[in-house]
């Protein structure tokens, strides 16, 4: 006995066609996701911030997040050998009801969790859980570049005391990096024995019209004073610790240029220049007369 396979219709292949296509855009119908990251190149070591935005599409507002901290956002990440490593779950004790239509956004510091100290390219996705259908959508995944750059200064210094790790002798190196758009000045805290990286972050964009000025205070805080844009410097103190301080601007006037001074109390200051707030606008020049504008009898 011979069995015959019956083919399908002309009309049941196209809709079987037709639901294959559309299958991945009906998953994720319920939740749109999107990350980002704070930039695209990084000097090794130093701090990623990704941004993630949920637009929720299922049409009815969504319960995220228990008392219990169940972490419903999560990173997956493939270092530059393309090697998946451990999931990175966010736990939050964060109760909230997601409105239908609405969008949410946060902001995560995924460097708080990995190191990031390999060169090349990193791999990041986020993925989001929608508790009604028991179901994970996953965003875009965005490439993380790391880098490196050699210092061309570095100083050492000991930890005052009364402060974390007293005594411990490290380095301040100073390093610039060159990316697509903009070169950056960027300050690393070493421990000077284990060679071990403790601290990585950058002081913001810097023209080598003229080289940084260094200089460290009583406390033995790093100062910094650097050109941003043409004629306006940025003075920035670091403490021991690797924070910033202190971030003060300059604007140069004709030939008088600001520059670090010793001032009393064995601090460190700024002389020349003028205070400059590049937070208020610049003010709007004059217009120039249309040709309509004319004086009379011209």
């Amino acid at each position: 006995m011979v069995m015959k396979i019956s083919r399908p219709s002309h009309r049941a292949f196209i809709i079987a066609c037709l639901v294959l296509v559309l299958l991945p855009h009906l998953v994720q119908a319920q939740f749109g996701v999107e990350v980002k990251l704070n930039k695209p190149t990084f000097l090794t070591y130093e701090g990623v911030e990704a941004t993630v935005t949920i637009a929720n599409r299922s049409g009815t507002d969504v319960v995220m997040g228990s008392p219990t901290g169940d972490s419903w956002l999560s990173f997956s990440i493939k270092d530059p050998h393309n090697n998946p490593l451990a999931a990175l779950k966010v736990r939050s004790d964060e109760n909230m009801i997601f409105k239908a239509g609405a969008t949410i956004s946060r902001t995560i510091s995924i460097s708080d969790i990995y190191s990031f100290s390999e060169y090349g390219n990193y791999t990041i996705a986020a993925t989001v859980y929608h508790p009604p259908s028991q179901q994970y959508y996953t965003s875009n995944h965005v490439r993380a570049t790391f880098t490196d750059a050699r210092p061309f200064q570095e100083i050492p210094y000991g930890v005052p005391a009364g402060l974390p790790n007293a005594g411990q002798i490290r380095l301040y190196s100073l390093a610039i990096l060159r990316d697509e758009d903009h070169t950056l000045l960027y300050v690393r805290l070493i421990e000077e024995r284990t060679k071990l990286k403790l601290a990585t972050f950058s002081l913001g964009t810097i023209i080598l019209v003229s080289d940084p000025q260094l200089s460290l205070d009583k406390d033995n805080r790093l100062h910094v004073l650097f050109m941003v844009v043409p004629h306006i410097y940025a003075h920035v103190c670091v403490d021991t610790q690797g924070k910033v301080i202190k971030r003060t601007y300059y604007k140069e006037v004709e030939t008088n240029r600001p520059k670090l001074v010793a001032e009393a109390g064995n601090t460190i200051g700024v002389d020349g220049g003028v205070p400059y707030d590049p937070t208020i606008p610049v003010e709007t020049r004059p217009k120039g007369r249309s040709i309509g504008d004319k004086p009379p009898g011209l």
